[in-house]
């Protein structure tokens, strides 16, 4: 019993595995990653880049982790933006401890944004691709976020947690939501749905042709370098 314990404490202890090792290709982003600490002591496997005022939270996919984030990284990197992309709890290398909830992610992201503050952002944005689109929307009322950004997050998920119909009902925090005309995850209607349930001032959509969805927007679509300049202009004018 004692042994296992050991065991157990020195894996906590271990630094996290290199981004190469990994997400093999990393995008141009260089950066050694860390454990990202919840307030209910959840162990979460960060990485963050770049520097400035602005501060980006990446919010991954499901089923994914940070990794299929990193292409956009290094582009906001690059462009004066402070990003950090996490593993959600249960997804990736972080944890989920035994009797904490498993959708508890309103406490990933609240460390995520302490970080980035903590590091000298000024002001912190949530963006979210597909499912962390939807998560992003059903709790950035409950956080200290400069807005929000959704890409192609759902308004109805198959388990129907997290509702993000119902977070976005609370949300008074700049809304920009961009998806693509065809796709099926998540229709016109629905994000325009979401759009006129949200209490904010502050909010928009913007559609693209195609069925293109969640991070594939600004990284892999043919219009992926126009997603790209209207998602920095739009947290410049904010930030």
């Amino acid at each position: 019993m004692i042994l296992a314990t050991l065991a157990v404490a020195a894996a906590l202890a271990a630094a996290p595995q290199p981004l190469a090792a990994k997400c093999g290709p990393t995008g141009g982003v260089h950066a050694t990653p860390f454990w990202l600490t919840a307030s209910d002591r959840t162990r979460l496997y960060a990485v963050e880049a770049g520097s400035g005022p602005i501060g980006v939270v990446l919010v991954h996919e499901s089923p994914g982790n940070l990794c299929g984030w990193l292409p956009y990284m290094h582009t906001l990197a690059s462009s004066d933006v402070r990003a950090l992309a996490l593993d959600l709890r249960g997804f990736g290398d972080s944890q989920l401890h035994n009797g904490t909830p498993a959708e508890a992610y309103d406490r990933d992201l609240r460390a995520a944004i302490a970080r980035l503050h903590a590091d000298g952002a000024k002001r912190v944005f949530l963006e979210g691709a597909s499912f962390g689109g939807a998560v992003s929307l059903a709790y950035a009322s409950q956080l200290d976020v400069g807005g929000v950004i959704s890409l192609s997050g759902e308004a109805y998920l198959p388990r129907g947690t997290p509702n993000a119909l119902a977070g976005v009902t609370k949300l008074h925090a700049p809304l920009l939501i961009v998806g693509a005309r065809n796709d099926f995850y998540l229709p016109v209607s629905d994000a325009l749905l979401l759009l006129r349930h949200a209490p904010a001032k502050d909010k928009r959509t913007a559609f693209y042709p195609g069925f293109w969805h969640g991070w594939n927007i600004v990284e892999n679509a043919p219009y992926a370098t126009r997603a790209r300049a209207l998602i920095l202009s739009w947290l410049r004018k904010r930030g």
